[in-house]
């Protein structure tokens, strides 16, 4: 079929393009390689931290600490009360002791600590966790301000808020990644456009005979898209392969981590997809750039 032995004449004068300048050729997939690593790693860190916040939104606790000491029967009320509530999902009563387990567990280097102060330091309390749609902060304020004066009550603390100023970091990396990866991602296209520029240059005769003898404007112009485009899939390539391992490194230390999870980073295939076949778009538009401002 033509249009097979066209692309293949394509990627043949491309191949054989790319070999005879390989040093440029090598610094424009660099450039490209650079910018689409920065544009994943925004992407593949922002879309884990949105992971660990919805996670932990879905795990957003009010705890009631209690006045100590505390009868049964206001417990008992308490608890009531708090069952009833139609935001309550459930609730988990700790003890004194249990909370001072629970500390020498988690701060082992102080576990002597409660000793050298002569007493227990920790209040009993009640971990009440919330229904899903019922965990907006409207909705966790609303029930800290209705059980804040019951009795029994002494003092009543949720970690909403840094849930949220979590959540907005997210949003931060996502707008600070889209905006750098847009300047580098231009600045990939003006690499490529460069390079391409400067191989029409060297192929000016070879080019002029082309036309002389009838080729068509797609197949003098073919070879420098599929120029454009392997340049660009090789760094794309090149930054899934960086991220991949940067994301691998970083997991050691972080999938470990009660904040983060047990899942570690991972590169997702849809990113690394998308760094290929965004790399390989991009070097289509630096081409087509380049050939619009040259008589080709």
């Amino acid at each position: 079929m033509a249009w097979l032995r066209a692309i293949r004449y394509f990627l043949e004068e491309a191949l054989t393009s790319l070999w005879r300048s390989r040093l440029v050729n090598t610094l424009s997939i660099g450039t490209i390689a650079v910018s689409l690593f920065v544009v994943g790693a925004f992407l593949a860190v922002a879309g884990r931290l949105g992971e660990v916040v919805s996670h932990w939104t879905e795990k957003i606790q009010v705890i009631i600490y209690l006045e100590e000491p505390i009868e049964q029967r206001v417990l008992d009320s308490l608890v009531k009360r708090l069952r009833e509530d139609p935001a309550v999902d459930g609730l988990d009563f700790v003890s004194r002791e249990q909370a001072l387990t629970r500390f020498r567990t988690l701060f082992r280097d102080l576990s002597s600590l409660p000793e050298d102060l002569g007493e227990n330091p920790f209040p009993a309390s009640l971990e009440v966790n919330l229904k899903a749609g019922h965990q907006s902060a409207a909705e966790v304020e609303r029930l800290a301000k209705a059980f804040a004066d019951v009795p029994g009550v002494h003092e009543i603390q949720y970690d909403l808020l840094w849930v949220e100023r979590l959540a907005t970091g997210v949003h931060l990396v996502r707008g600070l990644g889209t905006f750098l990866g847009g300047i580098l991602v231009l600045a990939g296209i003006f690499t490529i456009s460069n390079v391409i520029r400067l191989t029409i240059y060297a192929r000016e005769d070879e080019l002029d005979i082309m036309r002389l003898v009838g080729a068509t404007q797609a197949y003098v112009k073919g070879p420098f898209v599929a120029e454009g485009m392997i340049q660009g899939g090789f760094g794309g390539l090149v930054a899934a392969a960086l991220l991949w391992a940067a994301l691998a490194w970083l997991s050691r230390d972080l999938s470990s981590s009660d904040l983060i999870g047990a899942a570690a980073f991972q590169l997702p295939a849809g990113i690394a997809g998308a760094l290929v076949v965004g790399g390989m778009a991009v070097g289509v538009i630096g081409s087509l750039v380049s050939l619009s401002r040259l008589r080709v």
